[in-house]
């Protein structure tokens, strides 16, 4: 055999056997590859839903919020904590959904669910989440007709944070629901000094003049909260029925 044959014969070889490992190679990388591609969209995916929790939440649509939380945590295989934790926090917050105090919570909302979400905001940095999470429990606790459980949560609430209002108004509900008037009068009062935009502790100081015979005091309180939000429709319902009481009889 020339040793050209020779060379052209070795360099087919060669190129033979490299053709098979690229192919083995790709068949070891495509699947890999494939597979990256579709971490990598889910992942994206995973982002759009936390971030449609995210604008629920913001907007108080806590039920819409828990329900895009969980479609992010589902696709994430259930290792996102960090998008559990953020579930958690909005399905509690259902509580606040209904306005009226002592309401039945929802069917599925249960007391270790509070519980739950305050042992993961033991941080010293989560005093904030801690006092809103304590908050929802009293509430919840209030309309389970546990008043003194319910008492202690927004009292671990204002130790937590003097400066919350909303501790103190509901603190005022609880009592005002015990037919406690002076004592939820005197938390009202507190909440409207530390907070003087606060429409719920002027309107609910309102309801409450209104029931001691007070109508001009009830009707500056409404007027607070107009002035506050003119398009609360509630407080402008109870102005004018203020107006109309506080017309002398001919």
């Amino acid at each position: 055999m020339a040793i050209k044959d020779f060379i052209q014969q070795k360099l087919w070889s060669f190129l033979a056997g490299m053709g098979s490992a690229m192919i083995m190679i790709l068949a070891f990388f495509i699947p890999s590859l494939q597979d990256q591609w579709d971490r990598y969209q889910s992942r994206k995916i995973i982002t759009q839903y936390e971030k449609l929790g995210n604008e629920f939440y913001n907007e108080d649509r806590y039920d819409m919020a828990e329900q895009a939380y969980q479609k992010a945590f589902e696709l994430s295989d259930n290792k996102r904590l960090d998008i559990e934790i953020k579930r958690m926090n909005a399905k509690i917050n259902r509580i606040n959904m209904n306005p009226k105090w002592g309401t039945t919570p929802p069917e599925d909302l249960q007391e270790i669910d509070f519980q739950y979400v305050l042992h993961l905001q033991q941080d010293a940095q989560m005093v904030k989440e801690q006092v809103a999470t304590l908050n929802s429990y009293g509430i919840f606790l209030a309309a389970a007709s546990k008043p003194r459980a319910s008492e202690q949560a927004f009292r671990n609430a204002i130790q937590l944070d003097s400066t919350d209002a909303t501790a103190f108004v509901n603190l005022g509900n609880l009592y005002d629901q015990q037919g406690k008037k002076q004592a939820a009068l005197l938390q009202y009062q507190q909440a409207i000094t530390l907070d003087k935009s606060n429409t719920w502790a002027h309107y609910n100081l309102g309801l409450l003049y209104y029931e001691q015979g007070n109508i001009q005091a009830a009707k500056n309180e409404f007027a607070q909260v107009l002035q506050i939000d003119s398009t609360d429709a509630d407080a402008r319902k109870q102005y004018e029925l203020m107006e109309k009481a506080a017309v002398p009889a001919h």
